[in-house]
């Protein structure tokens, strides 16, 4: 979000939309290859929706062109974008790697976990789970 931010004050949206999709396109082609991955390390875990194998296959090897053409055509961009992924490395590494935090740390970060959850109205009610209506 910071750096959305002060990519926001100092460019514009055109180049926002850029670096966006170009995280997009490594995000969603990952993921694909997660899929691949999990199918061939875990085929017995349940899936609600199994597809055929050479729809991802497909799938990646067209990413694949995107994602290089991405690279060639523009690099700084993509270079803009991957920094802008790797800002989540300490965030990662502050909320969930680091075990025995400080409990001054745990309450910070409780309490912007509880500020973000009343800004963005998925507060869940004193129960601890939704209500059914």
């Amino acid at each position: 979000c910071l750096a959305t931010l002060i990519i926001m004050l100092v460019g514009d949206t055109y180049t926002l939309i850029n670096y966006v999709s170009f995280i997009n396109y490594l995000c969603y082609g990952v993921t694909i290859i997660g899929l691949i991955v999990l199918r061939w390390k875990k085929p017995k875990i349940f899936r609600p929706i199994k597809v055929n194998l050479l729809i991802p296959i497909t799938y990646l090897v067209f990413w694949a062109f995107l994602l290089i053409f991405s690279l060639y055509s523009e690099p700084i961009v993509c270079g803009v974008g991957l920094i802008i992924i790797l800002t989540g490395v300490p965030v990662f590494f502050l909320g969930v790697y680091w075990r025995n935090k400080p409990k001054c740390v745990n309450r910070l970060i409780e309490s912007m976990t509880c500020w973000g959850q009343k800004l963005c109205f998925v507060v869940y009610p004193h129960g601890g789970v939704a209500e059914e209506e």
